[in-house]
């Protein structure tokens, strides 16, 4: 039973971050694109619901230690490729948009190995880079449990709280998913793991 919850989340900060880092990044070898910043905001929303990071069993649930990202990479005409990106919990930002770099040129290289798409636990589409405002459900990469979805990143005009009063300001915003596997997750965990996510990215 696929069940989507939808949240908006103010993509500010982290692109400030990215254009006063990018250059740095690149240096080390790593292309500092918005990606890294979804999975680093993707294991801190584990932590306050587990069960995001598990999977069902006929007499249990299962939740990994690990946190290993498969990161939905589109190849064009020839389809949909997931690479992962494993125990991304030990990554810094750097080390894991490096990693994100490797697997994504593997990937449009078609030269990625299996290891390279093996043991996902949590899967991310950013269908918002071919024009996507929502998209809902977003099926999910069985035996995982969960896959987010991140919606086109455009300026919309939004009320924001300053120092107790509103204002309309125009922010850079995007719709962001959590599709579930309901005999896993429940509408809590969903909401508390969104809450955390759009929280670590602002």
């Amino acid at each position: 039973p696929h069940v989507t919850a939808m949240f908006e989340a103010d993509f500010s900060a982290i692109i400030a971050h990215r254009s006063a880092h990018k250059v740095a990044f690149g240096n080390d070898g790593a292309n500092l694109t918005f990606t890294p910043y979804f999975v680093a905001a993707s294991v801190e929303a584990m932590k306050a619901a587990p069960a995001v990071n598990g999977r069902w069993f006929e007499d249990h649930i299962e939740i990994y230690d690990d946190i290993n990202v498969g990161i939905g990479t589109a190849l064009g005409e020839k389809g949909l490729i997931v690479p992962v990106i494993h125990r991304a919990q030990t990554l810094s930002l750097l080390e894991t948009a490096r990693r994100l770099t490797e697997v994504t040129e593997k990937a449009r290289a078609g030269t990625l190995a299996p290891a390279d798409v093996r043991n996902g636990t949590f899967s991310i589409s950013n269908h918002g880079v071919s024009g996507s405002l929502v998209a809902s459900p977003i099926i999910i990469n069985q035996p995982q449990s969960a896959i987010l979805g991140i919606g086109k990143l455009q300026k919309r005009a939004v009320v924001c709280e300053t120092n107790g009063s509103g204002a309309i300001e125009i922010r850079p915003m995007a719709y962001v998913t959590l599709t579930i596997d309901h005999r896993v997750i429940d509408a809590f965990q969903t909401n508390a793991w969104l809450t955390r996510f759009v929280e670590s990215l602002q």
